[in-house]
C-alpha cells in the first residue's frame, strides 16, 4: 500500500480515547498557586462582537457579573438581542435564562470597568488598537485585576512590552463560539507572573475549558496548525477543485466541518487581514492568492450573505453561486494554471499531510509544550476526528518519514516544493535533504 493509501484508510487508531483522555489531563496542570477563581467575581469584556459576546456569556453561565463594553450603540443593541437569544437556547437543566441575562451589564465605556477582578479585550487583530484599548483598562482596573487580550495571532510579548504592569497581563484565546467550545489557548508573555498564570488555569478548569498553555508565536497552536490547512485547501482550489468539494470530502473523511465553511463561520476578513500583515514582513511567508480576491470583493462569509457560499432564506446553510466560481476561474487563468479535476482523495491526502508537517513543526520548534498537547487543541477547537487522536498522534502512527515522504511528493505535484510544500530545517535531516 502506498503512504497515501495508508493515510486515507485511517479512520480510527487504538488507544486514541485514552491519548487524549491523558493528554487533556497533562495540558490543563498549570503552575502552582495563584488566586482561587472564586474570587474572580466580577468580569469586563470589551467589544461587543461575535466573540465578545460568546465570552461574556460564558463568564455570566457560571455565575459571574459580567460587564460587556462597547462604544458602538448599534452593536450593543444587536448585542443584548443576541444575548437573550443565544441564553435561551441554552440546553435543559442549564443556567435559567432571565438569571443568566441579570448578571450580564452593557456599557458604552470602559469606565465601566472599575472594580473588575479580570478584563478580557476582544476587539479587532489590529496591533494598535489592541495597545490602545489595553491603556485604557489598564488605568481604569484596579491594581490586582488580571488584564487579558482575546488574540488569535498577534504577539503577546509587545502588548505586554507597552503595559505598566504586564506581570498581571496573559493572552487568553476564546474559540467560537465562546461560550459553547471547550478549548482555551492560554498564551503568557515573557513577563506574566506565575501567579497570573495559575489563575487563569484555574478559572478555566472553573469555566468547564480544556485550557492548554501555548507558547507565545505567530497563530500559537490552532491557529498556525488551522493556517496551513486552510492554505492548502485554497491552494487546491487555485489549482481546478471547487470549495464544496474540498469541505464534502475533507467532512466525508471526518473532519466535523470543512476548512471553507469554517472560514465563513469566522468570517475571511480576519484571517485575510492576518496575510496582508504578513505580506508586509521583509520575507513574506507563501501565501494562496483566492482568499484575498474574495475578500477584496467583500465576500466576508456569513456576516456578508456571502463568501465561499452564498447564504439567504432558500439556504441559510449556503451553497455554490456562479459569481464565485467566476471568480475562480479567474484567479486560476491569472496565476498561470490550468485548471484540472482532483479528486477527493488528493484532497483529503493533502490537507491531512500539510497539516501533520506543519504540526512536526511547530513541535520541533518548542511551539508547544508536548505533542499530545497539540492534539488536545486541534481536536478540540477544530473538528479533528477524536477516533485518529489528533494530528500528531496520527503522525506518530504513521511514522514520520512516510509523512514528510508524502509531503515532498505533494511539493512536486503541485509545483510548490520550494513554497509551501518547503519541509522546514527543523524536520529534515543533512541525509534526508540529500535525497
Amino acid at each position: 500500500m502506498t503512504d497515501a493509501g495508508r493515510l486515507l484508510a485511517l479512520r480510527e487508531i487504538a488507544g486514541s480515547d485514552t491519548h487524549l483522555a491523558q493528554a487533556v489531563r497533562r495540558a490543563a496542570q498549570g503552575p502552582a498557586g495563584g488566586r482561587d477563581p472564586a474570587t474572580l467575581v466580577r468580569v469586563g469584556v470589551l467589544g461587543a462582537g461575535t466573540m465578545g459576546r460568546g465570552i461574556a456569556l460564558g463568564f455570566a453561565r457560571s455565575g459571574r457579573q459580567v460587564v460587556l463594553v462597547d462604544p458602538s450603540a448599534t452593536q450593543r443593541r444587536a448585542a443584548l438581542a443576541d444575548l437573550r437569544q443565544q441564553a435561551e437556547r441554552a440546553a435543559p437543566g442549564t443556567a435559567d435564562p432571565e438569571q443568566v441575562m441579570t448578571r450580564i451589564r452593557i456599557a458604552p465605556r470602559p469606565d465601566a470597568f472599575r472594580g473588575c477582578d479580570l478584563v478580557v479585550e476582544a476587539v479587532p487583530e489590529v496591533l494598535n488598537l489592541k495597545h490602545q484599548v489595553l491603556d485604557q483598562i489598564e488605568a481604569i482596573a484596579g491594581p490586582d485585576a488580571i488584564v487579558a487580550s482575546n488574540t488569535s495571532t498577534l504577539d503577546i510579548d509587545v502588548m505586554a512590552g507597552a503595559l505598566t504592569r504586564p506581570d498581571r497581563f496573559i493572552g487568553t484565546h476564546f474559540f467560537l463560539p465562546a461560550h459553547t467550545n471547550p478549548l482555551l489557548e492560554v498564551i503568557p508573555a515573557r513577563t506574566t507572573a506565575d501567579d497570573t498564570l495559575a489563575t487563569v488555569m484555574a478559572l478555566a478548569r472553573d469555566l468547564g475549558k480544556r485550557p492548554v498553555i501555548a507558547p507565545n508565536g505567530d497563530g500559537f497552536i490552532g491557529n498556525r496548525l488551522f493556517d496551513r490547512f486552510h492554505q492548502e485547501a485554497m491552494y487546491l482550489v487555485e489549482e481546478g477543485a471547487w470549495p464544496e468539494e474540498v469541505d464534502c470530502a475533507l467532512e466525508d473523511w471526518g473532519m466535523t466541518i470543512g476548512p471553507f465553511r469554517a472560514l465563513d463561520m469566522v468570517g475571511n476578513d480576519i484571517p485575510w487581514g492576518v496575510r496582508r500583515q504578513r505580506a508586509l514582513r521583509d520575507a513574506p511567508p507563501p501565501q494562496p492568492r483566492i482568499g484575498d480576491a474574495l475578500c477584496e470583493a467583500g465576500w466576508h462569509g456569513r456576516k456578508a450573505g456571502r463568501g465561499w457560499y452564498l447564504y439567504d432564506r432558500a439556504t441559510p446553510r449556503g451553497r455554490p453561486y456562479e459569481d464565485l466560481l467566476a471568480l475562480i476561474r479567474r484567479e486560476s487563468r491569472a496565476l498561470g494554471r490550468v485548471r484540472r479535476r482532483i479528486g477527493a482523495d488528493e484532497i483529503v491526502a493533502r490537507c491531512l499531510t500539510a497539516l501533520m508537517v506543519e504540526a512536526m513543526a511547530l513541535l520541533a520548534e518548542g511551539r508547544a509544550a508536548r505533542a499530545s498537547d497539540i492534539d488536545v487543541v486541534y481536536v478540540t477547537g477544530y473538528g479533528f476526528p477524536a477516533a485518529l487522536g489528533g494530528p500528531m498522534h496520527m503522525a506518530r502512527h504513521l511514522g514520520p518519514d512516510r509523512v514528510l515522504a508524502l509531503a515532498r511528493h505533494f511539493g512536486a505535484l503541485s509545483s510548490r516544493a520550494d513554497t509551501a510544500w518547503r519541509l522546514p530545517d527543523t524536520l529534515v535531516s543533512p541525509r534526508q535533504a540529500a535525497q
